[in-house]
């Protein structure tokens, strides 16, 4: 009874995948807000590398990229050029310090969701 009630549940979804209205309303409900919760998860990893690359800079005494941060994502940055929910890093700096970061599910920069790395501009010894 099992195996067939097993057996019912995987035609079933096959079925639900094979009408492309239907899979659609699928994949809307059920994965994307899986996929954006294992982004949200990886975002603080990705910008903790893109930091200690950005330190690096410092410490060979090359200026951050404030003004081309999106040239030098796509150039340099080992990692991807947009975060995991598809919005782009952004660089802020300051005089004493700057923040890498993701602007969170909603999108939008400066608000309570945004995901960000702060560092130090102290430049490393040599």
């Amino acid at each position: 009874m099992i195996k067939k009630l097993i057996l019912l549940c995987i035609v079933a979804f096959g079925v639900v995948m094979a009408v492309p209205s239907t899979r659609a309303q699928f994949q809307a409900r059920a994965i994307t807000p899986i996929m954006d919760s294992i982004g949200v998860r990886l975002v603080p990893r990705r910008l903790d590398a893109m930091a200690d690359q950005l330190d690096v800079r410092l410490s060979r005494a090359e200026r951050l990229p404030a003004d081309t941060f999106g040239a030098w994502v796509r150039r340099d940055y080992a990692g991807p050029e947009v975060d995991p929910l598809g919005n782009a890093w952004y660089l802020q700096v300051g005089r004493r310090d700057y923040t890498v970061g993701s602007m969170g599910p909603d999108g939008q920069a400066g608000t309570g969701d945004d995901i960000t790395e702060r560092r130090s501009l102290q430049q490393a010894p040599r």
